[in-house]
């Protein structure tokens, strides 16, 4: 698995954070997790599965991993909820 980042117009750690995160933790839990739900056949029990397996890794994300990077004075982007 590989997620894509263009570096090109990074000025400062600040920036590169604010780009970076949560999206890589997303990225570090997809690719090293395996979900119980792809192994799953059935479509709808499938994706029953995995809004569960989204809500876990949302929860924890908020509740847990958001504070550690705060203590660690990483600066992360979370874009505002809807859309327009």
């Amino acid at each position: 698995m590989s997620g894509a980042f263009w570096s090109e117009t990074v000025r400062t750690p600040e920036q590169l954070h604010s780009l970076i995160y949560p999206r890589l933790l997303a990225l570090a839990e997809r690719a090293w997790h395996k979900a119980e739900w792809e192994k799953v056949t059935d479509k709808t029990a499938r994706d029953r599965a995995q809004v569960e397996d989204w809500e876990r890794f949302s929860n924890t994300l908020g509740y847990k991993e958001l504070a550690r990077l705060d203590k660690q004075n990483i600066k992360y982007h979370l874009p505002p909820p809807g859309a327009m």
